[in-house]
């Protein structure tokens, strides 16, 4: 399901925005929700929530109280990292769309193939960032995260777990442990990190996996290791 979130206060732009955003993704055949908001700061709060999930914004600028720049800014800030749209009816905050790392500006009138082109882009970067991409040899690995039970240290090599089996990537641990999402994945041990989605339980300086192995975890990453279980069940 891909979920987008229109924000505009204008309500004849914000329903021609919603229009065009459906026409594209049913003609290309993506499953979605749409989310839309005649307020930035109700916006906002709204993806601000960490229940929040959300895979694209497309967001008018110029608007009463809080403008679309400064919408972005306070996302950024709180750590939203979602591909964000702009429209707008004049270029002049363009260039400031680059300072909240913007993926589009687009100009009103919306032209509907540049917007396809932008949301095409954010769906296509989303589908790419919910997997582990790699190479063994002469074979290549598209793994979703939601695959994966756990990654353990041999060597220089990474060992990645899945529901099927057991892949050796030649990766320092610390390198692969930067291409996963923190949120999913924590480094319980100096040699384990563990899915939190694949945990069933956390008893003292061990996990158990819902398909029962056990992983160590480090008497010094205790207290934060049941701190980040509890928070992410």
């Amino acid at each position: 399901m891909y979920r987008v979130v229109i924000c505009d206060d204008e309500a004849t732009s914000l329903q021609i925005n919603q229009i065009l955003t459906e026409q594209v993704l049913e003609e290309a055949g993506i499953e979605y929700e749409i989310a839309t908001f005649d307020d930035m700061r109700k916006m906002t709060a709204a993806l601000s929530d960490e229940k929040a999930e959300y895979d694209v914004l497309l967001c008018d600028i110029l608007a009463v109280g809080m403008n679309g720049i400064e919408a972005a800014k306070e996302l950024r800030r709180l750590g939203e990292k979602l591909p964000i749209i702009f429209i707008s009816s004049t270029a002049e905050f363009a260039l400031e769309g680059y300072s909240v790392n913007a993926l589009r500006y687009l100009q009103k009138p919306i032209d509907i193939e540049k917007l396809r082109e932008a949301l095409m882009e954010a769906h296509q970067n989303s589908e790419d960032g919910e997997a582990l991409k790699f190479q063994v040899a002469d074979r290549f690995y598209k793994i979703p995260f939601s695959d994966i039970d756990y990654l353990e240290s041999c060597g220089r090599d990474t060992d990645i777990i899945t529901k099927d089996e057991r892949i050796s990537v030649h990766m320092k641990f610390s390198d692969m442990e930067k291409r996963l999402p923190a949120d999913m994945f924590l480094r319980c041990h100096r040699s384990y990190i563990i899915n939190l989605a694949q945990a069933k339980d956390l008893a003292r300086y061990r996990f158990l996996t819902k398909k029962g192995v056990e992983i160590p975890v480090s008497q010094l990453q205790y207290n934060e290791t049941k701190r980040r279980f509890v928070k992410f069940q």
